[in-house]
């Protein structure tokens, strides 16, 4: 993601935070601008004396303290935080106003050791998920926003070959379908010339072929030849 776009968010939803008054508005408590400060820094000590464990702060945009902590690229945060006030999976897997999970946006700006310490995290708990039968982690791996997106889609929309790599490795037989914009995530690194995005998820994936389908029925193969790049075909 372009920086200075990040930077202007997070300033809107400080500001936004800065201008609603405190206590619990229609059944959200909103979070005060210095802890929302404190996970962006990673100021443990701050959220520690200041946020107690049975209140869920939330901005706006219905993000937590993790979510934030996620954003910013606070590893060492994000886990204590989890640590701290995380009795089950619920902190991991709560969806802020968009539907992302902390996962999403770690992905989404490209933080590998965010998403690390996230994956890690989900693997301790114990109980799993209740639809599908899988482990916490994967259902985190495998969590889709309002617009169908998991990290991966994310991790590949703003070209992280890292963490694209990494989110395949952990979940390599798993079908990233496609989004509501008709995209899976070989279809978008193609149509974006990624070529090393490509190559990474071909090269880590268990399936034969992987999802590849795009808008219109055109398929990864299309966006390589509409590129015009012979390398990808």
């Amino acid at each position: 993601m372009d920086p200075s776009t990040s930077t202007s968010n997070h300033a809107l939803e400080l500001q936004n935070l800065n201008s609603v008054s405190s206590g619990n508005q229609q059944d959200v408590t909103y979070m005060p601008p210095e802890i929302y400060r404190a996970a962006a820094q990673g100021a443990t000590h701050i959220i520690l004396s200041k946020m107690p464990r049975d209140v869920q702060y939330l901005t706006p945009k219905k993000n937590t303290i993790l979510h934030i902590a996620a954003q910013f690229g606070q590893p060492k945060c994000v886990a204590w935080i989890i640590r701290h006030y995380s009795g089950d999976s619920s902190p991991l897997q709560w969806p802020n106003l968009k539907g992302d999970s902390p996962l999403h946006l770690a992905a989404r700006e490209g933080h590998l050791e965010v998403v690390k310490a996230i994956i890690r995290a989900a693997k301790t708990v114990s109980e799993r998920d209740i639809e599908s039968g899988i482990g916490v982690d994967k259902a985190m791996l495998r969590m889709t926003n309002n617009e169908h997106d998991t990290a991966l889609h994310e991790a590949v929309r703003y070209h992280h070959p890292e963490v694209v790599k990494w989110l395949i490795e952990k979940d390599p037989e798993f079908t990233y379908g496609a989004n509501f914009s008709g995209g899976t995530p070989l279809y978008m690194a193609a149509e974006r010339g990624f070529r090393d995005l490509v190559k990474i998820i071909i090269e880590n994936t268990t399936l034969t072929p992987p999802a590849h389908t795009g808008p219109m029925g055109r398929t990864a193969l299309h966006a390589a030849v509409i590129g015009r790049d012979p390398i990808m075909v």
